[in-house]
């Protein structure tokens, strides 16, 4: 198909030189050329129409090229470490000791699943803890942007510096 496509541009050349030293001048010979002219683009265009209609049922071919699956899970190791490690700054921040742990969904590099957190507080009463995990619910979720439901809170209770607990 490519070489008949060449062999047709080539002809149309050839005619063309043949046209411009038969005609003479005039106005005869500029209808002749603008017609020869828009003979030439559709003997260069013709093949687009069978071109597009293979590229529309053209579908690659995959290699063997497959995703690491170490280097992702590492990835995502990397990125749940750095998340933990900044959001207990920032509840360290607020006065709050934490223990974080950020979980990605499988296959994810950095799409948070849920985020689980040990807070440590002294002996409160119970309004005085939930108010507590509910900061740090509504601190967590705002910081990594997740909703408040992905955000579990676990208590434990520290013994104070004087030790007593």
């Amino acid at each position: 198909m490519l070489s008949a496509w060449i062999t047709g541009i080539v002809g149309v050349i050839c005619l063309g030189i043949l046209l411009e030293i038969v005609l003479p001048e005039g106005q005869t010979s500029k209808y002749v050329k603008g017609a020869f002219s828009l003979l030439a683009v559709f003997v260069i265009a013709a093949p687009l129409p069978n071109l597009i209609g293979a590229l529309k049922n053209w579908e690659p071919t995959f290699s063997e090229i497959q995703p690491d699956e170490d280097f992702i899970a590492a990835s995502a190791d990397v990125f749940t470490q750095e998340k933990a490690d900044d959001l207990k700054a920032y509840l360290a921040l607020q006065g709050y000791e934490t223990e974080v742990k950020v979980v990605v969904k499988d296959g994810s590099l950095s799409n948070i699943e849920r985020i689980d957190l040990i807070l440590k507080l002294s002996v409160l009463e119970k309004e005085e803890e939930n108010k507590h995990i509910s900061n740090v619910r509504s601190a967590a979720a705002d910081r990594l942007s997740v909703s408040e439901n992905s955000v579990t809170v676990r208590v434990v209770y520290r013994e104070d510096d004087d030790g007593s607990s």
